[in-house]
């Protein structure tokens, strides 16, 4: 059965709950995203190692992140305009069909290139299936319930990401190195045949079509407010990679001597609160002004991350890092309902497209480039998490500068 966009022609859901009630099929498609984001979770603890078997040399172990990455840039936009001209359906179990796949020919790699070619495949079909489950839940809901639709998939996001690397740690001490990889297959062939068989998204962009990829494109980056936007998700997708999980832990351990184990309960107490927050935030993004949402988090992640680097106590230290966690829990649900409330219904399937490449364009060029800022020797650790605060804040401006910040519209208007 096909969905309604929720709102449209009922009364609008006033409880996750009632989300869940109008629109079956998205407790699967939120199950499958935190399945899809614990099959690359459990390689965390292997990666490196396996890796290292082959006599290879350091950067080339850091290598297996960046093909990811770029593989994952590679089919986000892509993945957008596939969803409109080849069906939202098709994408949504191709994604882990290919990671899945891509998983198996890392458990039997014979060499380094096997393994990173597999890796890549890897980046590919998460970027497609990403890009397709977000699109699915910005078509199941209209404005007014398009917050708390986003702040579920934000929360599967990380509950996938949390129970990946233990449950890769249990399989690798049962099976192996190559354990991890061929359970990473398994969910992904098991999530493709389960998408396949019961999800029947809406159809999408079915107005419009006369645009080519490039045009659609092009008339995307010209809408100001959609543009904005792209440089909030990727402000967060950068803070959480070079932010949060390079220059924090060696700031950590630089000034304030904290193990490895102190590091990993500051960034996971940054990862409970924002999780924490998201069942409010839901409700707080489909009740206040979006941008309004969006400016505030953006300017309180900044914040956040300059006490941090600033930070001459342990109790300050841990504070900041907890309200990163929240100011991001409610920054995230209100980026993404807002890229959708203002993109033109027939390049919803492109938007999206466009936006996971933004956050995953954060996610690859904010290690590298304020990484280079420290090796040379222009900035500290400390000094790369305020170029990191300023850049936030910047962002945050810019925003408030071309978007209107409004009062929301009552229920029961359009999408």
């Amino acid at each position: 059965m096909t969905p309604p966009a929720l709102g449209a022609a009922a009364p609008v859901p006033r409880s996750y709950r009632a989300t869940f009630q109008a629109a079956p099929g998205l407790p699967l498609i939120m199950a499958t995203v935190a399945a899809h984001m614990m099959m690359f979770g459990m390689l965390t603890p292997v990666m490196a190692i396996y890796a290292s078997d082959f006599g290879v040399a350091e950067w080339a172990i850091g290598l297996m992140i960046t093909v990811f990455a770029a593989g994952r840039l590679l089919a986000d936009i892509p993945a957008g305009h596939a969803s409109q001209r080849f069906g939202l359906s098709t994408m949504l179990w191709l994604g882990p069909a290919i990671a899945g796949s891509a998983s198996l020919l890392g458990a039997f790699a014979v060499s380094y290139e096997m393994l990173l070619a597999g890796r890549a495949l890897q980046g590919v079909g998460s970027g497609i299936y990403m890009t397709a489950a977000t699109v699915y839940c910005a078509s199941v809901g209209d404005r007014h319930v398009r917050g708390r639709i986003m702040a579920l998939f934000q929360g599967a996001l990380l509950a996938g990401a949390a129970m990946g690397p233990v449950t890769g740690g249990i399989v690798a001490d049962l099976f192996g190195l190559s354990g991890p990889f061929l359970a990473s297959a398994a969910v992904g062939g098991v999530t493709a045949i389960l998408v396949a068989v019961t999800i029947h998204p809406p159809e999408i962009g079915k107005k419009g079509g006369h645009h080519g990829p490039s045009g659609k494109l092009l008339a995307l980056l010209l809408i100001a407010p959609f543009a904005c936007v792209l440089l909030i998700n990727f402000g967060i997708f950068m803070t959480r990679t070079a932010g949060q999980w390079q220059m924090i832990p060696l700031l950590a351990t630089e000034r304030f001597a904290m193990s490895p184990g102190d590091i990993g309960l500051a960034i996971t107490v940054s990862a409970l609160a924002n999780l924490a927050v998201l069942p409010i935030a839901g409700t707080i993004v489909d009740t206040l002004p979006r941008p309004l949402v969006i400016v505030l988090s953006t300017l309180a992640a900044a914040a956040s991350v300059a006490v941090i680097a600033l930070s001459g106590s342990e109790l300050a230290f841990w504070l900041a890092m907890a309200a990163m966690g929240v100011s991001t829990g409610l920054g995230g649900p209100a980026v993404a309902a807002f890229a959708v409330d203002v993109a033109p219904e027939e390049m919803i399937g492109p938007a999206m497209g466009v936006m996971r490449f933004a956050g995953d364009f954060g996610y690859l060029l904010g290690p590298l480039s304020l990484g280079a800022l420290v090796d040379l020797a222009l900035v500290t650790h400390a000094g790369a998490l305020l170029v990191n605060a300023v850049l936030l804040a910047v962002f945050a401006v810019v925003f408030s500068i071309f978007v209107a910040i409004r009062p929301a519209k009552p229920a029961g208007g359009s999408s």
